[in-house]
C-alpha cells in the first residue's frame, strides 16, 4: 500500500486527469479505470453502511462525510460485481476533518462473501491522504461488488472525509 500526503490541488488535479489519457497499463490486459466517488457516487455506485453518512460541501469539494460508532461500517457498493482481476489498485482520499487519528478497516465483498483480507487506513487531521491499496493486499480473487470500510474499534470516531476512489 502507497500512503501519499497531498492538498487540494492535488486532489483536484487527480479528479481532473480522469480521462486517463496519461495512464499506462503495461503489457498487462487491465479494464479501463472505474472511477466509483469523485464529488458523489457514479453511476451504477451508491454508498450504504449502518454509519451516518451524508454528502457535503467540503474544502472546495462535495465528498462524503462520515460518521462511525463503534465497530460500524460505512461502504460503496454496486449491483453489477466487479471483475477483481481486471484491475490492480483501489485509491481512496481520505480527510481526517479537523481531529483526524481515525483508524478504519478496509475490505472488500461480494454479496455475504467476505474475502477475509484487510488493510488499516488512518486518517490524519486537517489533510487529504492519498491510500493506494493493492488489490493483491485485500485477497481478491474474482468478482466483488462492494468495498467496505469499518470502524476498528467500539469507541465513536470523529468525523472523516472520503473523496475520489477509483480501481485502476
Amino acid at each position: 500500500m502507497t500512503t501519499v500526503n497531498i492538498n487540494r490541488r492535488h486532489v483536484m488535479a487527480g479528479v481532473a486527469a480522469l480521462g486517463f489519457g496519461g495512464l499506462s497499463f503495461g503489457a498487462v490486459a487491465q479494464a479501463q479505470p472505474t472511477l466509483i466517488y469523485a464529488d458523489g457516487p457514479k453511476s451504477g455506485w451508491w454508498i450504504g453502511g449502518w454509519s451516518k453518512q451524508e454528502t457535503v460541501d467540503f474544502d472546495g469539494q462535495k465528498p462524503v462525510k462520515v460518521t462511525m460508532e463503534g465497530w460500524n461500517a460505512f461502504a460503496f457498493q454496486t449491483g453489477t460485481p466487479v471483475k477483481g482481476d481486471a484491475y490492480t489498485t483501489l485509491t481512496i482520499l481520505l480527510h481526517g476533518g479537523d481531529k483526524g487519528r481515525q483508524e478504519l478497516k478496509l475490505s472488500a465483498r461480494l454479496g455475504e462473501k467476505d474475502y477475509g483480507a484487510e488493510v488499516t487506513l488512518k486518517a490524519k487531521k486537517g489533510q487529504w491522504v492519498r491510500y493506494d491499496v493493492a488489490l493483491k493486499d485485500l485477497k481478491i480473487t474474482g468478482d466483488f461488488d462492494t468495498i467496505f470500510i469499518n470502524n476498528k474499534t467500539a469507541d465513536a470516531q470523529p468525523s472523516y472525509y472520503i473523496n475520489l476512489v477509483l480501481l485502476q
